[in-house]
Order: C-alpha cells, then structure tokens, then sequence
C-alpha cells in the first residue's frame, strides 16, 4: 500500500467565502500527498460565494451550515469527516509542497495521543510569523517580565499576561518542538482526539481561541507539536495598517476572549493590562513614525 493512500485526509476549513480560498485549496493539491477530501463549511448564506470552479474539484465538498463562526464551523466540518486524519485549515493559510506528508510522518511516529503543526512564515519576508521583535535589549527584558515574570521570553508557550507566544524555527536548531499551544490556522489531528465541543461562545472573530482549543487537547492527554520541517504561508495585516478606532475595537475584543478563556481555566492576571498598554504604545510610536517619514520632507 502506497504512503499516501493509508494515509487519507480530511481537510476542513472553515470559511465564508474569502477571495484566498481557491489558491488555499490549489496550494492543497499540488502538494507530494494531497487530502482525500477536502470540506469546505461555509454559511449558507455565504454559500453562493463557491464558485463552480472550486465546488468542481473533485476532492472538495460543500458543507453548508446555518450558522456562522470559525469554531462552530470547523467542528460541524471535523462531524462530517469521512477519514481517521484530519487537518484544519483557515481559508487564507497556503502549505507547502511536503507540509501534509511531513506532518503526516510526524503524526505516526510521534502518534497516537499528538496533534501535530507546521511553522508559520510570513509570506511577505519568508521570516517565521513569530519572530522576535527588534527592541532595545533592556526594553525587551523589561517587556517580557512584566507579560512573563522570572521566565521571560518563552516561545511555544502562554505568558503570564494569557499571551500566546509562537516558535520561531530559526531560533532552535530542533525540527521537533513540544509547546503549549498549537496555532488553529493549521493543525493535524488524529480523529479519534478531536475536540468536538462547539467550546467558544463569544460572537464574532474568534480571539484567542487556539490557547483555549490547545488547553482541552492537553486535559485530553494531547502531546501538542510543532515540526519546523512542515511549513505553510500567510499574509499578516500589520497592526499599524489599522485605523486607531478599528485597533480599539480589536484589542477590546481580543480582551473580552483572553478574560473568558482565563477565567475558564483559572488563570486570572493583572498582567493582561501592561500588555494592551504596550500593545497602544508601540501602536503610537510606530505610527508616529511612519507620519513623520511620509510627511516631514514634503
């Protein structure tokens, strides 16, 4: 039997629409193992946004749904798998040529209890989306002890502050890293391990929701991991391309789900406020920045 064939997968992405679908899913099957099935859930409201061009493919089906949210999708989609691996995807996240078939070999031999991603890169630097920020080395020191305490910087884990803090492979000279948390936009599973719970509540984007999908895989004895050999790509909006109302907006959302998941599992913190303080700081000083270079010459 060929590697890929006793390895079938199911893809779910949850999605409404979005113009980067139909590159997601081409991305998909152009890879060295392509999923078996591939199932988009989409709000039926949304529906008419498939073009016939991607309900086609041979692999994907149709999910509609009447309701609308990432996690609730996702899981209605995770419901409807027909094979016993299943990776998530967000709509806008394109793998690599090997990322299925290597976080496949990762899952079985790590495997069973393991859920299993790939590194982030930004697709506009080829740089891992984690990477360290440039600061000032006390800045930096001061920063992460107050979001951390005494531990300060630790990538694959959630800070002090309910921060998740990503991997960034270019720091480790390990292709293997258990974490604490797995980011959602892309995920292998085992389908005997899914968190089936429709686990989030809150209306609209949702924030943080990777470090409270992350927590009940790990109550559920999940090893959680990352292989830096497995890559996918994403576009990132910039925090300064916002107007200061929609970052407002953003943050204030963002803490109504970092206080909900905190209070959840226990793990309430004063130091969730040093963290939106630096988060509009850094927001100012970037902007300000970029005003005077466009503007003081002119």
């Amino acid at each position: 039997m060929s590697f890929e064939s006793k390895n079938a997968v199911t893809v779910v992405i949850a999605t409404l629409g979005g113009a980067s679908l139909a590159s997601t899913i081409a991305a998909l099957n152009q890879g060295t193992v392509s999923p078996a099935e591939i199932l988009i859930c989409i709000p039926s409201t949304d529906a008419s946004k498939i073009t016939t061009a991607i309900s086609d493919i041979a692999n994907v089906k149709i999910i509609k749904t009447d309701f609308r949210g990432q996690v609730a999708q996702r899981h209605w989609g995770f419901q409807h798998a027909a094979h016993d691996i299943v990776m998530q995807l967000d709509d806008d996240i394109w793998v690599d040529a090997q990322c299925i078939e290597r976080l496949l070999r990762t899952l079985h031999t790590l495997g069973p209890q393991i859920a299993v991603a790939p590194a982030l890169i930004n697709q506009a630097t080829g740089l891992s989306v984690y990477k360290k920020p440039a600061r000032n080395k006390l800045i930096s020191t001061i920063y992460y002890w107050l979001m951390n305490g005494a531990a300060g910087y630790s990538p694959g884990r959630i800070d002090k502050s309910g921060s998740a803090v990503g991997v960034d492979p270019a720091l480790s000279s390990n292709d293997i890293h258990d974490v604490e948390w797995l980011a959602g936009g892309c995920m292998m599973h085992y389908k005997k391990n899914l968190i089936l719970e429709n686990f989030w509540p809150l209306p609209g984007k949702a924030y943080y929701e990777d470090a409270v999908h992350s927590f009940l895989l790990k109550n559920k004895g999940i090893r959680l991991v990352i292989d830096s050999r497995a890559q996918c790509s994403l576009e990132l909006l910039g925090q300064t391309d916002l107007k200061l109302k929609h970052l407002f907006s953003v943050l204030y959302r963002d803490y109504l789900a970092r206080q909900y998941s905190m209070k959840r599992f226990s793990q309430p913190s004063l130091r969730v406020y040093p963290y939106y303080f630096f988060r509009v700081i850094s927001y100012i000083y970037t902007r300000s920045k970029l005003f005077l270079k466009n503007n003081l010459w002119k």
